[in-house]
C-alpha cells in the first residue's frame, strides 16, 4: 500500500509536504545564513578558488561529468552570492526530504536536524570552494532524493532513483556515502519498529545494496562512453589515490578507523571543538543505551541481531569512500555522510521517551551553534589570507614593474615558492580542514592571482623556463625576496626569487 501522502492529489501532495516542511526548511535557511553568509557576501579565496574563477576545475578528467552537464543551470562563473544561495536552499530541500525518509516527526528535532546540516562543516568546506557549491548541493539534494523515491516503492521510482543517483555521482562520486549511510539509518528504522519482518529488511537491504552497486556500474560505464567520445582519461590525481594495491580487509579497517577518529581527535574538523567532542561521545553512547533499551522492549532475538549488525554497518557506511580511494584523498568534503548520525540519533530519541528527545535537541542546539561558529571562523581566516596575499603580490609587482629593464616584451618567472613569506594565522586553527589552505596562493594558481585580482596582465615565463632557471648559476646567487637582490632582469625575463 502507497504511503498516505503518496494517494494524495499532486498538488494537494506539495501542499501538504510544504506546510508540514515549512518550519525546518525556513529554519534551515535561517541557520544556513548565520553559517555562511559571510562567504556569500565576500569574495574568499583560496587556490582552486583562484585558479577556477571562470571554471569548474578538473571535471571529465576527474570523472565528474556531470559538472559539465550542470553548466547548463550553473555557468561557469564563480558568484558567491547567488550560488551560495542556490547551494543553500538545496541542502535544506535535501535535509528536509531525509526527515521524510525516515519519518522523523518530532517537532524540535524536525527543526533542529536541518539546521545542523546546513551548517555541518562539509558545507563549509564547499562552500570555501564556491565555484563547485551549487552543482555539489544539487548533487546532495539529487542523492536525498534518490533514497526518498526508493522508501516510497514502486517500480517506477525506483528506476528514476538509478538515474538520479548516476548523476549525482557524475557531479561528485563522494555522495554515494550518503545514500548507503540513509539506508542503513533507514533499516534501523524499520528494525526498531519492528512492523516489518526481518525478511522483509534484509530484502530491502539487499534491493538498496544491488542499487548502489548498479549505480555505480552505470556511472563508470558513462564515463568510459564520455572518455571515449571526448579522448580524455583519469586525470594523475584519480589514479594516483585511486585504493587499488591496498586489500580489501584493510580498506574496511581505515574506514572503521576513520570513523572512530571523528570522535577521539576532531578529524577533519567535523566536530568543531574539544567541547563538542565529548558532547558526540555522550551522544554516542546515550544512543547505543537507547538501542539497547528499545531492542529489549521489543523481546525479538531476530530484530535485535539484525540491529547489532546494521550499527555495524553504519560506520562502514559513513566512510564507504575508504573503499575506493587512498586514505590521504579523504577529506571534509567527502565526509558529508556523517550527517546520517545525527539522523540515527534523532529517530532513537524519539522512540524512547519525551526527555531524551528534548536532551537531544538541546544538544544539536548546542553542536548547531558550534558548527556556526566554525564556519565564520573559517571564512574570517580565508578573509585575512585574501588579504594578506593580494598585499604581498600588491608590492611585489609593483616593485617587479619598477624593475630595470622592464617593459611589454618582458615574461615574469616567479622561481621557489612564498611559504615562509606570509602569515598563516595559527590563532586560527584549521590544520585538518580542507578548504581553509595553508598554501592559498601556489604555483598553479598565483598568475591567475596577479592578473584576475591585481590586474597586471603580462606574460608569464613556463614551466619549463622556470625550472631551468631554478638551476641557473645566477639565480642560485641572487637573494630571497624580499630582500636587496631577489628581483633581476635574466634574459628577456624579469626573476622573482622567491625561495
Amino acid at each position: 500500500m502507497l504511503p498516505e501522502d503518496a494517494r494524495r492529489p499532486l498538488s494537494a501532495r506539495a501542499s501538504f509536504l510544504w506546510e508540514k516542511n515549512r518550519a525546518p526548511f525556513l529554519t534551515a535557511l535561517a541557520v544556513g545564513f548565520c553559517a555562511h553568509g559571510y562567504a556569500f557576501a565576500n569574495k574568499l579565496l583560496n587556490h582552486d578558488e583562484i585558479e577556477s574563477l571562470f571554471g569548474k576545475g578538473a571535471t571529465v578528467t576527474s570523472g565528474r561529468w556531470g559538472l559539465e552537464l550542470v553548466k547548463v543551470l550553473f555557468p561557469d562563473w564563480s558568484m558567491p552570492w547567488i550560488y551560495g544561495i542556490i547551494s543553500l536552499v538545496l541542502i535544506a530541500a535535501a535535509a528536509c526530504l531525509m526527515l521524510e525518509t525516515l519519518e522523523i516527526r518530532s517537532r524540535a528535532l524536525r527543526v533542529l536536524l536541518p539546521a545542523m546540516i546546513v551548517s555541518f562543516p562539509s558545507l563549509t568546506g564547499n562552500f570555501c570552494f564556491m565555484f563547485t557549491a551549487a552543482p555539489y548541493a544539487w548533487s546532495f539534494f539529487l542523492t536525498a532524493l534518490a533514497v526518498y523515491l526508493i522508501s516510497r516503492g514502486g517500480a517506477a521510482r525506483l528506476c528514476l532513483s538509478v538515474v538520479l543517483l548516476v548523476l549525482a555521482l557524475g557531479i561528485y562520486q563522494a555522495y554515494i556515502s550518503v545514500a548507503a549511510a540513509l539506508f542503513v539509518v533507514l533499516m534501523i528504522r524499520d528494525t526498531l519498529d519492528g512492523e516489518r519482518s526481518v525478511s522483509e529488511i534484509i530484502r530491502f537491504g539487499v534491493k538498496a545494496l544491488a542499487l548502489l552497486l548498479l549505480s555505480v556500474a552505470l556511472y563508470y560505464g558513462v564515463t568510459q562512453l564520455v572518455f571515449r567520445l571526448t579522448g580524455a582519461e583519469f586525470n594523475d590525481y584519480v589514479v594516483q589515490n585511486v585504493n587499488g594495491a591496498v586489500s580489501l580487509p584493510r580498506r574496511v579497517r581505515m574506514a572503521y578507523d576513520a570513523f572512530l577518529y571523528i570522535f577521539t581527535f576532531r578529524n577533519f574538523y567535523l566536530i568543531t571543538s574539544e567541547t563538542l567532542r565529548w558532547v558526540h561521545i555522550a551522544l554516542g553512547l546515550l544512543t547505543l543505551a537507547a538501542l539497547g533499551l528499545l531492542s529489549l522492549r521489543r523481546r525479538s532475538a531476530l530484530h535485535t541481531a539484525l540491529l547489532l549488525v546494521l550499527l555495524l554497518l553504519l560506520p562502514l557506511s559513513v566512510c564507504c569512500m575508504f573503499l575506493i580511494m587512498s586514505q590521504d584523498s579523504i577529506h571534509t568534503l567527502v565526509l558529508y555522510s556523517f550527517v546520517c548520525v545525527y539522523l540515527l540519533m534523532g529517530l532513537t530519541a524519539e522512540r524512547v521517551m519525551l526527555r531524551a528527545e528534548s536532551f537531544l535537541a538541546l544538544a544539536l542546539a548546542c553542536v548547531t551553534l558550534g558548527n556556526v561558529y566554525f564556519a565564520n571562523m573559517c571564512y574570517l581566516k580565508m578573509q585575512l589570507l585574501t588579504e594578506n596575499a593580494v598585499a604581498f603580490y600588491t608590492t611585489l609587482t609593483t616593485r617587479v614593474m619598477s624593475t630595470e629593464g622592464f617593459d611589454e616584451n618582458t615574461a615574469l618567472a616567479l622561481v621557489g615558492r612564498q611559504e615562509n613569506l606570509l602569515h598563516r594565522f595559527p590563532e586560527l586553527d584549521t590544520e585538518l580542514f580542507m578548504g581553509v589552505n595553508r598554501d592559498l596562493v601556489n604555483i598553479y594558481s598565483r598568475e591567475n592571482l596577479i592578473r584576475c585580482h591585481l590586474g597586471l596582465d603580462i606574460p608569464f615565463a613556463d614551466e619549463a623556463a622556470v625550472e631551468a632557471l631554478a638551476e641557473d648559476p645566477r639565480v642560485r646567487a641572487m637573494a630571497e625576496y624580499p630582500y636587496d637582490g631577489s628581483i633581476q632582469k635574466i634574459d628577456d625575463m624579469i626573476v622573482v626569487k622567491l625561495g
